[in-house]
């Protein structure tokens, strides 16, 4: 469809410059009807006024690149004027001079528009604008030429023939300025102009010799059109593709194709009224036939490139071009083979959206579309996308043939990173589930599809690149899991989970420094739940904010009425990255902070390092916010996942625990002590407080004392214990090694 500017109204000098010339005309007129000036003359003042009236206008109205295209059609036109003035009663090779010089002259202007009707469409599957154009031409042409014939104006062969090509031409100046008017309403006052710049050329050339009045009147109208086109047409030239009026054309050209059809309807009666035997009207009517048979076969192909357009659209995804799950329904209804099906799941894409965004994120996806095309290129079977960061793969064969395939896919997803800048330090794989799709796998179409999401959760517990098939105890684990997502959606409601406190520790005095809340779940169906069950169950079901924010308000309300605070003694709350951000969570900590007048630095958060993979982040923004209110910042499980000392210089952090794995290396390896002594020895360097995960012999005790670690945590001291023991927690001190005992007495 088309579009343009908007087109500000003639300006005050282009009308006055219309009124005068038209005024000249008129004068030009009666003079050479009192047979005052010669009619070279006449003809040739036509022409200068038509070029000078025409081409001061055009900068006013048009771009300097458009004002010479102008300039020349407007200046070809009034020569042809002028020449047929000189050329009364001739004839070249049998055609009338006059007739056919006029012609020419609008040939260029037929030009002119021709370049726009080219382009009006030319990316767009409807049909050229040039049959609409072509139609309307047939119908115009075909009346014009009766009327004309009707009132007289006929004679010998060639004049005949010189008048149908100048009424041809005339027609379709006007009709293809009316499809591009039609197309775009801001042509309408130009298209006005030509109309009146056609007839006034075909009365002109026609009538020059037996009605001269009519001839200088077919002048004036012709001039006068000609000056008014030039001053109402749009600053930016006519017709640019694109625009918010596509519906609005398409119903205008609806209306407008039946208007050729009725002006046929129309002559077609006036020659049943009075009929009259004309060769050239009978070609003139195979002509409308032909333009009909064209217009026609273009809407028809048109109709057909959008329905081609359109079942694509339907059928594939646009991002990747790769089938879509509405492909895949289709192909899964009564297959003729027994298939396998393959749902894949990018591991890490999470990340790369919330880092580098959105459009980074696509751009791994296409990568993966095409690393997974390249595989089945060579191994056969049909990949489509069937969500945001899922495929699926249909292959002929069993479970183990898909099998191999999933393992194959996963290797091959991995390397999509390395194919867009800039993600390259991010780990991308992928999970599977796969299932079988046997030919008569019953009623549920998608019954396979559904089997392979089972799966692939299966697979979620197992973490990146594992591959799980559906089987009966996988559809056990999964109908647990739907159990559990229902449970604990009930228990965060009604305040069924429940919040334990384990101590932690001075390595050198055996007080109780702080506690970390742990949330515990005891339901009274399914018994006691582990947390790290149900905390993935809550993080795949969005219930993780919710879980989160009423395990912090119930370990500070406990921990407040069991007098923690009061004894100076702090809380550890865990957060996750999505609690951080959701929106408010820094408001509901001042809340929590300012209810139970709690010093800030009383209350630690203790985070994962993914918070601070991305450099001002909502999530880092917020953890600044919270710093900022003096609450303390610790790092859980450091020495795992993305451990890193280069994130701690720009962000409020005060606490590193290290991980219990390291924790239990420090014994079971002889480098473990090595690591966890060169972490100590950083932290402290950097004005970090240490806490060691995980302590659960004296051993490890001691070899943390050694090696300069101040706080423990672990069953060597306590496991989490629940509210009912939190009060003798706080005022229980723990044994340390007699020699220490005795320095800490020296000491006070």
């Amino acid at each position: 469809m088309t579009a343009t500017s908007a087109v500000p109204r003639p300006r005050v000098a282009g009308v006055a410059v219309v009124l005068v010339g038209l005024a000249v005309l008129a004068a030009l007129c009666v003079l050479e009807r009192d047979a005052t000036v010669d009619r070279w003359v006449f003809a040739g003042g036509m022409a200068v006024l038509a070029f000078c009236v025409t081409a001061p206008v055009l900068p006013l109205r048009a771009p300097l690149a458009l004002v010479r295209r102008y300039a020349l059609t407007g200046g070809l036109w009034g020569a042809a004027l002028a020449l047929s003035g000189t050329l009364v009663g001739r004839d070249v090779v049998g055609l009338h001079a006059p007739v056919l010089v006029m012609s020419a002259g609008t040939t260029g202007l037929l030009v002119l528009v021709a370049r726009q009707l080219r382009s009006a469409r030319a990316e767009s599957d409807d049909s050229p604008l040039v049959a609409d154009a072509l139609m309307l031409t047939s119908a115009l042409a075909t009346a014009g030429w009766d009327l004309l014939a009707r009132t007289g104006h006929t004679g010998p062969g060639g004049w005949n023939a010189s008048v149908v090509v100048l009424v041809t031409l005339a027609a379709l100046l006007v009709c293809a300025n009316i499809a591009l008017a039609v197309e775009h309403p801001y042509l309408t006052r130009p298209t006005m102009g030509v109309c009146g710049l056609g007839l006034g050329t075909v009365v002109a050339a026609v009538c020059f010799e037996s009605s001269p009045a009519v001839s200088h009147a077919g002048v004036v109208l012709a001039v006068g059109a000609l000056v008014w086109t030039f001053v109402t047409l749009p600053r930016r030239g006519l017709v640019q593709h694109g625009g918010e009026s596509a519906a609005r054309a398409v119903r205008r050209l609806e209306v407008t194709s039946f208007v050729p059809g009725a002006v046929l309807l129309l002559d077609i009666l006036l020659i049943v009224v009075s009929p009259r035997s004309d060769p050239i009207l009978f070609a003139f009517y195979s002509t409308v036939m032909l333009a009909f048979t064209y217009r026609y076969a273009g809407t028809a192909r048109a109709v057909q490139l959008t329905t081609e357009r359109l079942k694509f659209q339907a059928l594939h995804d646009a991002l990747t071009g790769l089938s879509n799950r509405v492909a895949l329904t289709s192909s899964l209804t009564r297959p003729d083979r027994d298939q396998a099906l393959v749902l894949l799941e990018l591991d890490g894409l999470d990340d790369v959206n919330d880092v580098l965004g959105v459009a980074v994120g696509d751009s791994v996806i296409l990568a993966a579309s095409q690393e997974i095309t390249a595989v089945l290129d060579e191994t056969g079977g049909r990949a489509f996308r069937t969500g945001g960061d899922e495929f699926v793969v249909l292959v002929d064969g069993d479970g183990i043939d898909a099998l191999r395939l999933a393992q194959r896919l996963i290797t091959a997803v991995s390397g999509a990173p390395a194919h867009v800048d800039g993600v390259e330090r991010f780990p991308l794989t992928a999970l599977a589930g796969v299932a079988a799709a046997p030919r008569d796998h019953g009623d549920d179409v998608m019954l396979p599809f559904v089997q392979a999401d089972i799966a692939l959760r299966d697979a979620r517990t197992s973490g990146g690149g594992t591959v799980s098939v559906f089987s009966g105890s996988v559809a056990a684990a999964h109908h647990r899991r739907s159990v559990l997502r229902e449970r604990l959606a009930e228990a965060i409601r009604d305040g069924g989970i429940d919040v334990h406190y384990q101590p932690v520790v001075d390595f050198l005095s055996g007080r109780v420094i702080k506690f970390e809340a742990l949330a515990r779940w005891n339901d009274p169906v399914l018994g006691r739940i582990s947390p790290v069950e149900f905390i993935a169950i809550a993080e795949e079901s969005n219930l993780v904010v919710a879980l989160g924010e009423s395990v912090l308000r119930r370990a500070v309300d406990w921990a407040h009425a069991a007098g923690v605070f009061e004894a100076g003694v702090g809380l550890a709350v865990n957060v996750s990255v999505v609690q951080l951000q959701s929106p408010g969570f820094a408001d509901i900590v001042r809340e929590i902070l300012s209810t139970y007048a709690i010093v800030p630095a009383q209350l630690t958060l203790e985070l994962t390092e993914s918070v601070f993979l991305d450099e001002d982040s909502l999530a880092e923004r917020v953890v600044k916010e919270l710093a900022g209110l003096g609450c303390s910042i610790a790092i859980d499980d450091f020495g795992t996942g993305y451990s890193a000392f280069g994130y701690l210089g720009r962000l409020p952090v005060h606490i590193l625990k290290i991980d219990r794995s390291l924790t239990q290396a420090m014994t079971d390896d002889v480098n473990g002590q090595s690591v966890v002594t060169c972490v100590v020895d950083l932290a402290t360097r950097l004005g970090l407080t240490v806490i060691v995960e995980g302590v659960e012999t004296e051993q490890q005790a001691d070899i943390c004392r050694f090696i300069g670690a101040p706080l423990a945590q672990g069953w060597l001291y306590s496991a989490a214990v629940p509210r009912t023991e939190l009060a003798a927690q706080v005022a229980h001190v723990y044994s340390v090694p007699a020699t220490l005992a005795m320095r800490n007495a020296e000491v006070v």
